[in-house]
């Protein structure tokens, strides 16, 4: 059995309390994200395609932990056998921690390990999550000819056929990993350490709680700490009038479902461009709700009809709400100048309105999100995460996606409350 991992090493550096918590106290983790889960889908999505680059490899993926052992030892057997070339997820052990490679290809009579990540750059923790795999790689004697990571290359354009070779950038760490080393080590010994002591390490709440990833304890650690979530929100008044205008303009409420994908999709594309998959648009006749939702999920194709829909169906109001953490007008120029022209002189983000006008509560501090705000102002309610949209509307499942539009219309209504609340119509 290992005691570490890459994940619980990088725990340690971030906070040994985290660390000390997740190995002994696991339940005392904060629920999941819906965001979280939607990176971590990007993140195996990315990887499982860099593997066509390799192929023919062997998926070394463990299909319980109770078999992490039993595949470590396949590994090695591997190492020396002549037919096998490429290796997925391969599984090392050393010096009581355990890491799965994402990809490991022979080069000549040494062997090439690959980290991949579905970024567009590299980042300190990257570097230190390759100098921890070299580590252990070194440690059960393979011989490693350079440790790269694969990343998403930012300037590539698809045209036709998605082309792998330009999609993804190496650049190797070897160097780096190598002046690590010492302290790695060194770093292990203190981790087994402090996972064995009786008590959590006493380590005060600061900026690790959230860097560089927000800890998954945070909601343990902060629960005795004072808050102003039970407070009203505040708001300048003065300026939040100002920016809204005639308050008897007609006007509908827009709720925009954006995607932007890892890989580009179509021609002309680069890595995360962003277009539209969905909308629902609410809007009130005098004696019920009007309602009407469009999304081209079973054919991302038509994503470039939605300007022309979105111009027709808005035609008749003066102006349109919605709520998005984009620059809206920016967004929309990419698609159509003219169309987007005609739409962007009459809506209005209302995300924007509310922090020109200095919109505060407690619970907007870490993100200034639809269903903070809406929290914030009706404090009896809840709201749903929006990536839990995003993750419906990719699901490979029929049903997951159906639920999508009875979100994004929920979402619309909980706009639409908060507009009306804060500017007391």
């Amino acid at each position: 059995m290992h005691i570490l991992s890459k994940s619980t090493y990088i725990k340690g550096e971030q906070c040994e309390k985290a660390l000390y918590l997740f190995k002994n106290r696991p339940f005392l983790r904060d629920k999941l994200s819906m965001e979280q889960r939607a990176k971590f889908k990007r993140g195996t999505d990315v990887g499982i395609l860099a593997q066509q680059l390799f192929p023919g490899g062997i998926n070394m993926t463990p299909s319980s932990p109770s078999q992490f052992d039993k595949k470590a030892a396949e590994t090695q057997q591997n190492l020396t056998n002549p037919d096998v070339n490429v290796m997925y997820e391969a599984v090392f052990k050393y010096d009581d921690t355990l890491i799965m490679l994402d990809i490991l290809v022979r080069d000549g009579d040494k062997w090439r390990a690959i980290e991949v990540k579905s970024s567009l750059g590299i980042s300190q923790t990257y570097m230190k999550d390759a100098a921890l795999q070299y580590y252990v790689l070194k440690g059960c004697e393979v011989p490693l000819s350079d440790i790269q990571l694969m990343y998403i290359n930012a300037d590539y354009i698809r045209h036709g056929d998605l082309d792998l070779s330009q999609l993804f950038v190496f650049q190797s760490v070897k160097d780096y990993a190598e002046q690590y080393q010492d302290i790695i080590a060194k770093n292990i010994a203190h981790f087994k350490d402090i996972i064995k002591q009786p008590h959590s390490p006493k380590i005060a709440i600061g900026d690790q709680c959230e860097n560089p990833y927000r800890c998954e304890f945070h909601g343990h650690c902060w629960k005795d700490v004072p808050n102003d979530a039970d407070k009203p929100y505040s708001i300048d008044y003065k300026t939040l009038y100002e920016l809204i205008g005639d308050k008897n303009q007609t006007t509908a409420f827009l709720n925009l479902l954006f995607y932007r994908p890892a890989v580009p999709l179509f021609d002309g594309d680069k890595p995360y461009t962003e277009f539209i998959i969905g909308f629902s648009i609410l809007s009130n006749n005098g004696q019920c709700d009007d309602i009407y939702d469009w999304n081209c999920l079973d054919d991302l194709s038509k994503w470039k009809e939605s300007l022309d829909i979105l111009q027709e169906r808005l035609a008749g109001f003066e102006r349109v709400i919605c709520f998005a953490p984009q620059n809206i007008s920016a967004s929309l120029q990419k698609y159509n100048s003219l169309t987007s022209k005609n739409l962007n002189y009459k809506i209005l983000n209302f995300r924007e309105v509310l922090q020109q006008s200095v919109f505060c509560h407690e619970k907007v501090k870490s993100d200034f999100s639809l269903k903070n705000v809406y929290e914030s102002v009706f404090p009896d309610k809840i709201l749903f995460e929006h990536s839990r949209i995003i993750l419906n509307a990719l699901s490979d499942n029929i049903m997951e996606r159906s639920l999508i539009t009875n979100d994004l219309e929920q979402e619309n209504k909980a706009l639409r409350e908060i507009f009306k609340k804060v500017i007391n119509i």
